[in-house]
């Protein structure tokens, strides 16, 4: 509701200045004042100002989240690119993960992760960038072998293999998300299959699909009555987790979509992407301050184009509101707080970025080819839940 002021003159004003309508704005979030054009013609075009854009990106990167309070820095990588097996003398072909601390990062402790299928040449990732309430969500190599893990409480979960597409000779298990449904104090998974059967009609091995989720709480898989598109990347970059949503990126048919699967309703929603060109090569998606982010450069250039969305489901509400210029980058492995980005060199090596400061730092690391990033928060839940 308008407060009315009561000027000089001594007569009633109605209006808020607009210095200080502009200052009040630039403190919201962007799904806010996306919603907040339809007040005033103006205020639609305000991220079209260069000077309140300054202000609201200052405002966007320096805003206190609590969910970073106590945070740590996990780095995951892949030795067989950089790393010699000291007995063999060939490169070592599993994973490492180490946690990162100091203002260079100069603190690295190897930790000693689940590797519960005796198989220490295994290769793995981590499901998103993040953890939910401080457990971890391990995957091996798609093969549809997955463990839930909290180091904090040390204990570990392998998660039990799926009885829809355990069956058939080859098949391809793709982890799109892990999180948490707080209505149903629940955690979940969700996976989508490409199946091989054995035998068909015609002789033919024509492959389907089906989308799963597994539950904690009943410690099964059952399938799901979707038909969403399935994730365009498998690797780094192409899976975020956040508030109960699921999220990764899709392409079809030449075009881009963010698709947004909620644990709780078990619903998904399909926001376009929005580019001025279909040059694009390359799209991650990531979390920039607890918002959806999705980076973005062409191939051979070494700028970078980060855009926010202020609203699932509302393509118009994706908003590009830092463009960055790097040397010498192939991409992005991880986001952090305060704006720190964590590139991937062309040479290996590792370095994070501020987005306040505008200034790089490496420090003294080589990852493999998908080097992870992930924001840690320590949490004494138990995974094992009544």
């Amino acid at each position: 509701m308008e407060k009315s002021v009561i000027a000089a003159d001594g007569k009633v004003n109605n209006h808020i200045h607009d210095d200080i309508a502009i200052i009040i704005l630039s403190k919201l979030p962007l799904k806010s004042l996306t919603r907040f054009g339809c007040v005033r013609k103006s205020w639609s075009f305000l991220l079209d100002n260069p000077y309140f854009k300054t202000m609201f990106r200052r405002n966007f990167l320096y805003k206190n989240h609590s969910y970073y309070n106590d945070t740590s820095l996990f780095l995951r990588y892949n030795r067989s690119w950089f790393d010699t097996d000291v007995i063999s003398g060939y490169p070592a072909r599993h994973g490492g993960l180490f946690s990162l601390s100091g203002e260079r990062f100069e603190n690295r402790v190897e930790l000693d992760w689940p590797n519960l299928f005796s198989d220490d040449r295994i290769h793995f990732k981590i499901c998103g960038y993040t953890s939910v309430n401080g457990i971890i969500c391990i995957d091996y190599n798609s093969q549809g072998r997955v463990v839930l893990w909290n180091l904090a409480t040390k204990e570990n979960k392998i998660i039990p293999s799926s009885p829809f597409a355990s069956q058939p000779s080859l098949n391809y298990l793709h982890l799109h998300g892990f999180g948490y449904d707080h209505i149903r104090n629940n955690y979940k998974l969700i996976r989508h299959a490409i199946i091989y059967p054995t035998t068909c009609n015609m002789g033919k091995n024509t492959p389907y699909s089906l989308w799963e989720i597994y539950c904690l709480k009943s410690n099964s898989w059952r399938k799901l009555d979707v038909d969403m598109p399935s994730s365009s990347r498998h690797k780094v970059g192409g899976h975020v987790y956040m508030d109960g949503v699921c999220h990764w990126l899709s392409k079809t048919y030449n075009k881009n979509y963010l698709v947004s699967f909620n644990l709780t309703t078990e619903m998904f929603v399909t926001t376009s992407i929005l580019t001025n060109t279909n040059d694009i090569d390359y799209r991650y998606l990531a979390m920039l301050n607890r918002s959806i982010a999705l980076i973005s450069n062409f191939a051979n250039t070494t700028t970078f184009h980060i855009s926010i969305l202020g609203e699932v489901g509302v393509k118009e509400s994706w908003t590009k509101l830092f463009t960055i210029k790097l040397h010498d980058i192939g991409w992005p492995i991880g986001v952090s707080k305060n704006g720190d980005i964590f590139f991937r060199k062309n040479d290996d090596e590792l370095v994070c970025f501020n987005l306040s400061t505008q200034r790089i730092q490496q420090f003294g690391v080589k990852g493999g080819y998908y080097s992870q990033i992930i924001t840690y928060k320590e949490s004494l839940v138990s995974i094992e839940r009544e």
